[in-house]
């Protein structure tokens, strides 16, 4: 998949979320930031359709064709937020590579980002 300016990942949203954001609708989708990136991988962001009442940990997994997971990473996001970005994601056993060199390692990265077909976010409260 190339990635396109206005492109998204599709998302599935699994909650722990009691009366945290009651009513939250689940996220469609993330959108890519192109001009940033962490080792071969888009920071991606999206925003919740209202404001957050408590203290969140997102945990992002992506996931290939077949479902099994590739990529994670984490976020927090504050009470009275809606934005949210991923700025960390990582390839699940990346540390496999840690032989070879940085750009063969990023060129590993990218190749397992282009396998990618949607998201599954984790939505958890924290305590303030």
């Amino acid at each position: 998949m190339e990635d396109k300016p206005g492109f998204t990942l599709p998302i599935r949203t699994t909650s722990k979320i009691g009366n945290a954001i009651r009513g939250l609708a689940p996220l469609p989708a993330l959108g890519f930031d192109t001009e940033r990136d962490s080792a071969g991988i888009p920071w991606l962001h999206g925003e919740f359709p209202v404001v957050l009442a408590a203290r969140m940990r997102l945990t992002l997994r992506i996931h290939n064709r077949a479902g099994i997971p590739m990529i994670e990473g984490q976020t927090i996001v504050e009470a009275g937020q809606r934005t949210f970005m991923f700025s960390d994601l990582r390839p699940l056993g990346i540390e496999a590579y840690a032989h070879v060199s940085e750009a063969e390692r990023e060129q590993v990265t990218r190749r397992i980002w282009s396998r990618r077909a949607y998201g599954t976010l984790e939505i958890q409260p924290l305590s303030t």
